[in-house]
């Protein structure tokens, strides 16, 4: 039987993880996947009266909510008590991201549920593949390292830098945990991914959430456009079959 090939130092294969998430980050910032034109308010209007900032919560609570499933079932693959704690404190951040988007839709008189009861297809793929993964790095590669690390780079720095104030549950609440969040999913990569098929593996995952991100951004920014053109999120949803182009509608 042929001897497996070396795997990559731990610091290579993290530059290589790096260079992917730095590379689909790029594509985002640069209009490949589409501009988030929601954050241009010439009129100074209240994000309460935007229906497509009052979508782009809704479509946050999807996330934030399922982290908290995901990491409560992930813990309990792990061994090591550093990190037990920290993931313990980040499901804690996770069911207070949630908790602060839906107090802020309650308090818009807005619905916080209808794209967790009903998701948008193309948004919520990544997280039906994540749910898939069984070994912790798969997991964290893909959610913390790749996930986290572009919705930072691709919606939470626009956010703070054109309209904090709209934004302000993701600018105050949410933004200043994103960095520790994916330092586990660093830190995981770097204590697991020692073989050459499990770096194999994990090189997989993060490129395919890598891609899906970008899909489930792109979807997210003809849903937000629509909304702001008067549509309604939740009947486009319905009008478009799983796979379909949201752009053709």
């Amino acid at each position: 039987m042929a001897a497996s090939p070396n795997p990559l130092s731990t610091e290579a294969f993290l530059d290589e993880l790096t260079a992917l998430r730095t590379k689909a980050a790029h594509d985002l910032r640069s209009g490949v996947y589409g501009q988030p034109t929601f954050l241009a308010n010439p009129d100074g209007t209240e994000g309460q009266r935007r229906p497509e900032i009052v979508f782009l919560l809704q479509l946050g609570v999807y996330p934030e909510y399922r982290e908290t499933h995901f990491l409560s079932r992930q813990v309990q693959r792990l061994d090591d008590v550093d990190l037990v704690y920290r993931i313990g404190q980040q499901i804690f951040d996770e069911a207070k991201h949630t908790k602060v988007l839906v107090d802020q839709l309650r308090e818009w008189g807005a619905d916080p549920f209808p794209f967790w009861e009903q998701p948008i297809y193309q948004w919520s793929a990544a997280f039906d593949y994540m749910d898939k993964q069984i070994h912790p790095a798969e997991y964290f590669v893909g959610s913390n390292f790749i996930g986290e690390g572009l919705f930072l780079a691709s919606l939470m720095a626009p956010m703070a830098q054109h309209d904090p104030e709209t934004f302000r549950v993701y600018v105050e609440e949410i933004m200043p945990d994103e960095p520790r969040h994916i330092a586990i999913g660093k830190d995981i990569i770097a204590k697991y991914c020692t073989t050459f098929e499990l770096q194999e593996r994990v090189r997989r995952v993060a490129g395919t959430v890598a891609k899906q991100y970008c899909l489930g951004f792109e979807a997210a920014m003809q849903f937000a456009a629509h909304a702001k053109a008067g549509g309604n999120p939740a009947e486009l949803r319905d009008r478009i079959g799983v796979g379909s182009q949201v752009a053709a509608v």
